[in-house]
């Protein structure tokens, strides 16, 4: 069996050989990531217990929501430009366009989380009725800028095919960083603004060692010369709703949560969400490796290339990822009780969830393949009309239903979208990523 299998791995294409390796050393990487911020919320959970596990995860669907808007689009813009630029070995658009990025977002962060820091106790009374939240979200305040920067520096090292370091500039390497300090804290201390506290000073070092991974690879270095890239200007509006839209609504249904129900619910919902991106993991991992490579296949005009890379990537996606909706149909409150006893009343938010992430996953790389091949135009249209529709059913739903009618919302959103862009790839590229 080993043999046929060698044999049948030797029989593919180098480009197919070279997915498959880098595909398994982000999966690796990634099952590191997704197991560490699976069991730090399970830590964060058991040890501050639904109400300030609740302040906690409020705090974290805040910062990370506005850290991802503060990116500007430029995390699609790093994948795309500079995955071209690196097959084709053009370091100068590379590190011009790693510099903009810096010079962009940093500003913009660092403001974003000086007004929210200021804005706290205004948040904590007014908007989310929570009083008590404040210290918390006075930290996860202060953690946006960081959270915006580590992820400029994994976006980077993706667009340069650099798969661990990438992974570990991002989720993992913040997790890694807070989950062994949070569960050595004494029960005294056990409070949901010191894990705040514990996050930020993990995500500030977590940009520093980014960064340095990517300056000690050959020929990086900060380029603030004036250089003219009129496509790179003009695609940036789409790239940064597409981000806005698609990358920060997970997290804005927890804040919406949030308005709405109370803290134990905030706690439920967020564990489940949290749980449901299992479906998911196989197409965050695939997306990793892929996502560049659509770019230089579309840009080298090898569009045959390109729809055989997206559709095996999608095979091997769907594989992969019933087995993990298998699971979680059958088991739903087992597994949430994983995060304590009060939290097997989750499960049915779990299944809901996970039907749209499965959806997800059997669309394949839709938003990718357009944003990576010049549709980024497309891809704004289908995220901001999906985005309003969703977070107006999920306003409408969770106020008369609470945290089900959230589940549901989030649920139809996700499928909506997929559904839509799957659409737009067939009319742009003349293939569906199913076939």
């Amino acid at each position: 069996m080993l043999s046929a299998f060698i044999n049948r791995f030797q029989s593919l294409s180098s480009e197919r050989k070279q997915l498959l390796v880098h595909t398994g050393l982000a999966g690796i990487f990634r099952v590191l990531s997704a197991s560490a911020a699976f069991f730090l919320s399970v830590a964060v959970a058991r040890i501050l217990g639904p109400t300030e596990s609740g302040y906690f995860f409020l705090g974290l669907g805040l910062a990370t929501m506005l850290g991802t808007l503060c990116l500007l689009g430029l995390d699609n813009a790093l994948l795309r430009f500079i995955g071209h630029a690196y097959a084709e070995k053009d370091m100068d658009t590379t590190n011009h366009v790693f510099s903009y990025a810096y010079l962009s977002a940093v500003p913009v962060s660092f403001a974003t989380g000086i007004a929210v820091y200021l804005a706290t106790p205004w948040l904590a009374q007014s908007v989310f009725d929570k009083p008590d939240v404040a210290p918390t979200l006075r930290c996860f305040a202060l953690a946006i800028p960081f959270i915006t920067l580590y992820l400029l520096n994994g976006y980077a090292l993706q667009a340069a095919r650099k798969v661990i370091a990438a992974v570990c500039s991002m989720q993992l390497g913040v997790t890694v960083l807070t989950l062994p300090v949070l569960l050595m804290l004494p029960n005294d201390d056990a409070t949901a603004d010191t894990a705040a506290l514990i996050y930020l000073v993990g995500s500030a070092i977590t940009v520093i060692v980014g960064l340095g991974l990517w300056l000690r690879m050959p020929q990086h270095r900060f380029d603030v010369r004036p250089r003219a890239m009129p496509e790179l200007w003009f695609s940036l509006p789409s790239l940064w709703l597409i981000s806005a839209t698609g990358q920060a609504l997970p997290w804005a249904s927890i804040v919406v949560v949030g308005l709405f129900s109370s803290t134990e619910d905030i706690a439920l919902f967020s564990a489940a969400q949290r749980t449901s991106l299992l479906i998911s993991f196989m197409l965050m991992v695939v997306n990793f490796v892929v996502a560049p490579r659509f770019s230089a296949l579309y840009h080298s005009g090898k569009i045959d290339q390109l729809r055989k890379l997206a559709q095996f990537s999608t095979r091997l996606m769907i594989f992969i990822s019933l087995p993990i909706l298998a699971v979680i149909l059958l088991w739903p409150q087992t597994i949430m009780s994983l995060f304590g006893e009060q939290f097997e009343q989750a499960g049915v938010l779990l299944v809901i969830l996970a039907i749209g992430q499965a959806i997800n996953v059997t669309t394949g790389s839709v938003g990718f393949l357009l944003t990576m091949c010049g549709h980024e135009q497309d891809m704004r249209n289908i995220t901001v009309l999906s985005g309003l529709f969703t977070l107006s059913l999920l306003c409408l739903l969770t106020l008369k239903m609470g945290i089900l009618g959230a589940a549901i919302a989030v649920s139809i959103g996700v499928s909506a979208q997929n559904l839509c862009a799957l659409y737009a790839v067939k009319r742009r590229l003349g293939f569906i990523p199913v076939g």
